[in-house]
């Protein structure tokens, strides 16, 4: 019995070798070889399918090549594909292999008119009543959710600050959070509960907690990008890497930069303009644009106990030949040990024992900022549950020959601790964010 496969690889057989992507007919025990060796696979027919013919013997020509895609057409109708998209992961991606292949269905429909049967058995199980982007005429086809899916994790995966953050899914625009708003443990806890040790048959004196609320407010972040018709149409593996990498990395990017820098107006309320951040002061006579070991112990006394087991180090890239250099003086020996561990950049590195990140997101060194102390745990990041929305148009750059990719996610983020707190004994105020200020 023999066997239709397609080679993966040149494949030298004898004196013949046959170019990567030729079809053959070979006998079935010689193509379970084969393709155990990773030299071809099974052949199923493709409309798509761009293959080698040859007219040599065992090599199959254009005509055959012809005659099999045509049969194999013939018996797969448009149910028959809606039903395979129904089931399992297929229909989570349309059917499509990534998001560069049904960009292409959805270009050719658009430009030439002619939907692709495996277009036209997503669009059928996709429509809804009203505009949406699963009605062709209402805006383009519905973009699968695996690749919508794809987008957020890529987003998700290079953040630095989400991932570490409490993460609250929206259903709606706003969403109120009711808060212990406790600025003092010096004669209270939890804003004005006081607990008495009465004598016998006194009045007992009542006390309660003292409550706040915070706000989360869904805020725009948008992408659009257009691209080339010859781009789409010549070179659909581009595509991929354009939407998924470079408009994931960039949205994770700019929600960094608010998370750390944003000012509450339109956009979250970065920590750096939260009223709970906990500023350190210089040490006295301090030189300018300098890190002094005693900034970065005296930081640490500033953060929260119970911030102590996940909090985090910041701090920009221009910081490091500072901290690398900072150092404990260890017994009367004079022998020192160094505040930073482990290789800058990677995982392990740390500051005081907890993890070093180096981003660009904090300020330059000598500027409040530059370098910060943070529990993210104690960050609320408010994200539409819908997740990162994706459509594309051919219209509006039509006469241009671009074809418009736009993305949008909805998000908030504001730290849930109101203000700094003054500890039970001390004055210096606790925080589950600190930062160093200014030395200049």
């Amino acid at each position: 019995m023999t066997i239709k496969i397609r080679l993966l690889q040149e494949w030298q057989n004898g004196d013949k070798t046959w170019p990567e992507g030729q079809l053959l007919m070979v006998e079935e025990a010689d193509a379970v070889q084969l393709v155990k060796d990773g030299i071809c696979e099974n052949y199923t027919p493709k409309a798509t399918d761009v293959i080698v013919p040859a007219d040599d013997a065992g090599g199959m020509t254009s005509e055959n090549i012809k005659e099999i895609i045509t049969e194999h057409l013939k018996e797969v109708n448009r149910h028959d594909v809606g039903e395979q998209l129904l089931n399992g992961d297929s229909f989570k991606t349309g059917g499509f292999q990534n998001m560069a292949e049904f960009a292409q269905h959805v270009f050719h429909a658009e430009t030439r008119r002619n939907q692709s049967e495996q277009l036209k058995a997503w669009s059928a199980h996709c429509k809804a009543s009203g505009m949406s982007e699963g009605v062709q005429a209402d805006g383009g086809f519905l973009i699968p959710t695996e690749f919508r899916n794809d987008l957020l994790k890529d987003a998700l995966g290079a953040a630095i600050i989400r991932p570490r953050a409490t993460v609250i899914p929206m259903s709606s625009t706003t969403v109120k959070i009711p808060v212990v708003n406790e600025s003092s443990r010096a004669s209270s806890v939890y804003g004005g509960v006081i607990i008495y040790r009465p004598a016998e048959a006194a009045q007992k004196t009542a006390s309660a907690p003292v409550l706040g609320q915070i706000q989360l407010t869904l805020h725009k972040l948008v992408g659009l990008c257009y691209v080339t018709d010859e781009l789409l149409e010549d070179s659909p593996i581009s595509l991929q890497p354009l939407l998924t990498t470079m408009f994931s990395e960039a949205i994770a990017f700019q929600e960094d930069e608010d998370f750390i820098n944003g000012t509450g107006a339109n956009e979250a309320l970065g920590i750096l303009n939260a009223p709970c951040l906990v500023s350190q002061a210089k040490e006295s006579g301090q030189t300018a644009t300098t890190i002094v070991t005693e900034n970065i112990v005296k930081m640490w006394s500033r953060l929260k106990p119970r911030s102590a087991g996940n909090a985090v180090w910041l701090a920009n890239p221009d910081t490091f030949p500072s901290l690398a250099t900072l150092k404990l003086d260890v017994g009367t020996g004079g022998s020192t040990v160094g505040l930073v561990q482990n290789i800058a950049g990677s995982a392990g590195t740390t500051l005081l024992g907890r993890p070093l990140i180096l981003t660009e997101h904090c300020q330059t060194l000598g500027t409040e900022g530059d370098v910060l102390l943070c529990d993210w745990r104690q960050y609320l990041v408010g994200s539409k549950a819908s997740g990162l929305q994706v459509a594309s148009s051919i219209h509006l750059k039509f006469d241009y020959d671009e074809t418009a990719f736009r993305f949008v996610m909805r998000y908030d983020g504001q730290p849930w601790e109101i203000s700094a707190r003054t500890p039970k004994h001390g004055s210096n105020t606790l925080s589950s964010f600190v930062s160093l200020a200014v030395r200049s």
